[in-house]
């Protein structure tokens, strides 16, 4: 089995059952091993708006030592944060341990669109790995991982037609089973033991993340309006590869500004805005909330974030009431 591993991770893609399933897995023998595997496995994960959920190790640590710094030099006490559209979480385990390294104590929470997911089977042989609304983010066809989508440089090979043909003939199986209406029924929860569609519920971030004691996980859209939990919560925002021009057009983007900026806690909060390059490196802007709920450039790391112009032309707009929160400072 550990052979089996070893295979998978050089040449093969895993799949969700062997990933996050007891069943279907064999505990890797190295760390090194199993962060392969995952890096394999959410690099393959697009999400229904278009981002992947690639991750790297020590992604953000430069972001991470200019937060802390800042942090330390206006004095800033209390510090609840906000880690948005995490993808694998890798970056949000680091920036906590960061914190906690520089002497803080933080309530963490991190968001993603697709926080959880859930494990369908089919018919047998063939799984497909679904988001709360049924999107595909994955088949499994006999342990072998197909992407319900194909990157732009292979249509010319064919592979637009053959992941078209795979959506086509999911639709009508999930049609067929149900497999809407069971998800909808299931408010987020858990499916019974003996579903025989529905198989699983899983959290689809790393390990590390996974039932992490310091870190709550919620699933959220920053493109739609903030839920009541979220407002005013928090000192601390961060942003990273999620607006990006690639991504999202000018509009959505000081939407989603806006939508951050209601989940501040109020004058003096922080919004950290990132985007990595393909070559690695950083480049974004920390923010800080005004009294008019406008906001001014604190520190740029690398050229600054693409953005960084529609954040400090935003419109102020009036304060949401705030909602009640534990505080705590640094030690």
């Amino acid at each position: 089995m550990a052979r089996h591993w070893r295979q998978g991770v050089i040449g093969m893609i895993p799949t969700a059952k062997q990933l996050f399933l007891p069943a279907d897995s064999a505990c890797p023998e190295t760390p090194t091993v199993r962060d392969e595997m995952e890096k394999k496995f959410f690099g393959f994960i697009r999400l229904r708006n278009g981002v992947s959920k690639t991750t790297e190790i020590h992604r953000m640590a430069d972001v991470d030592r200019a937060v802390i710094a800042v942090c330390a030099r206006v004095g800033l006490a209390s510090t609840s944060v906000l880690d948005v559209a995490v993808s694998s979480g890798i970056s949000t385990c680091e920036w906590l341990e960061s914190l906690q390294e520089a002497g803080f104590h933080p309530e963490m929470t991190a968001t993603d669109l697709c926080m959880h997911a859930y494990l369908v089977r089919l018919f047998p042989g063939c799984d497909a790995l679904v988001d709360r609304e049924g999107y595909p983010l994955q088949f499994d066809f006999c342990g072998i991982a197909l992407r319900p989508w194909s990157p732009r440089r292979y249509y010319i090979l064919g592979n637009y037609f053959w992941t078209s043909c795979y959506r086509a003939l999911f639709a009508r199986i999930a049609d067929r089973l149900g497999l809407f209406e069971r998800l909808r029924a299931l408010h987020g929860h858990a499916p019974a033991p003996d579903d025989p569609v529905i198989t699983a519920k899983v959290q689809l971030v790393t390990r590390r993340l996974r039932n992490h004691k310091d870190i709550e996980l919620l699933d959220d859209d920053i493109f739609q309006p903030t839920s009541a939990s979220l407002l005013r919560r928090f000192d601390v925002v961060r942003a990273a590869n999620i607006l990006n021009l690639d991504y999202f057009s000018a509009q959505q983007l000081r939407e989603g500004v806006a939508h951050l900026r209601e989940r501040l806690t109020g004058p003096g909060a922080f919004l950290v805005i990132v985007r990595t390059e393909h070559d690695g490196f950083n480049h974004g802007s920390l923010f800080r909330l005004n009294e008019n709920r406008s906001f001014s450039l604190l520190q740029r790391v690398g050229r600054g974030s693409e953005i960084e112009d529609m954040v400090l032309t935003l419109s102020a707009a009036p304060a949401v009431p705030a909602m009640p929160a534990e505080r705590w400072c640094a030690s």
